[in-house]
């Protein structure tokens, strides 16, 4: 047998079988066929069986959500039993989605093998951030020259008219504000053309969203749908040049804000819940 690491990926091999685990879709088996002399197929066709079940991917998806919408607070104790319960699940397919999530680091585990929710700090923000901006620039750059169907270019139009609609409510529900904003610039990283660019900015965005929460501090929903507007402007214009002069514009304010609300202590997970209406932003007096 032979072993090989990646960054995200692990397969442990030999003539007959690979094994491959990986970050993104988690343990795989796959098999080369046999021809009818039972020699190696020189085609060599591969079936591959999925380990990991729905139920897995349910409960990663369930409690992921719950991370990243604050309801599991950073810092917090993930503990099976409690999740099992909670999710009324068995605590196997509980255990493999919490591996799962501390590989894409949304959830820590300790020295004494306790897991936790990822804590938030200014410089892990500041360390996001950077990447963001790299990679949702590279994706309006190539977007600008790659969108080909305009449908694609109308759908993320919708989502910009929705985030309108969404901010001249009150209150403001932020859970709805920030789902469809991350759809929003996942239709930007869909439009670069580039899947794999693609479903890194996604995850990245992801592990940016509980510190877009802290920039909640003031109502800004009609501003960000503005400078989404501008931004799908430009890249329908194919002027590539602006749409990355826009996107940049708008993740510096949104650094400026998050980074405001870390500085004056503000705690999004307790002044933006309510019992009553869940999630809210409250209109910011100027």
């Amino acid at each position: 047998h032979t072993a090989y690491r990646r960054q995200r990926q692990m397969c442990i091999r030999d003539s007959h079988t690979t094994i491959i685990i990986d970050r993104r879709t988690g343990p795989a088996v796959c098999r080369r066929r046999r021809n009818k002399e039972g020699d190696m197929d020189e085609r060599e066709e591969m079936t591959v069986e999925v380990m990991y079940g729905s139920k897995t991917k349910q409960a990663y998806e369930l409690i992921k959500q719950k991370i990243l919408m604050l309801e599991y607070a950073p810092g917090q104790p993930l503990r099976e039993l409690e999740l099992s319960e909670q999710l009324s699940m068995s605590r196997t397919p509980i255990r493999a989605a919490i591996e799962r999530l501390v590989a894409d680091c949304f959830v820590d585990e300790t020295a004494g093998k306790r897991t936790v929710v990822s804590g938030v700090s200014v410089d892990s923000f500041v360390e996001l951030y950077e990447i963001r901006e790299a990679m949702e620039t590279l994706c309006v750059s190539l977007a600008a020259y790659a969108w080909q169907d305009h449908s694609q270019i109308d759908a993320a139009r919708d989502l910009v008219d929705r985030q309108f609609e969404l901010a001249t409510q009150t209150p403001v529900d932020s859970q709805a504000v920030q789902a469809v904003d991350r759809e929003f610039h996942r239709a930007l990283a869909h439009l670069s053309g580039n899947r794999l660019l693609e479903r890194e900015t996604v995850w990245i965005y992801d592990l940016c969203l509980r510190y877009i929460f802290y920039s909640m501090h003031m109502n800004w929903s009609a501003r960000i749908a503005q400078e989404h507007r501008d931004i799908l402007g430009a890249i329908e214009r194919r002027d590539s040049q602006l749409a990355q002069a826009h996107v940049r514009n708008h993740l510096s304010k949104v650094k400026d804000a998050v980074l405001m609300g870390l500085a004056k202590g503000f705690d999004p997970s307790v002044e933006l819940r309510n019992a009553r209406e869940g999630y809210t932003i409250r209109p910011h007096s100027e």
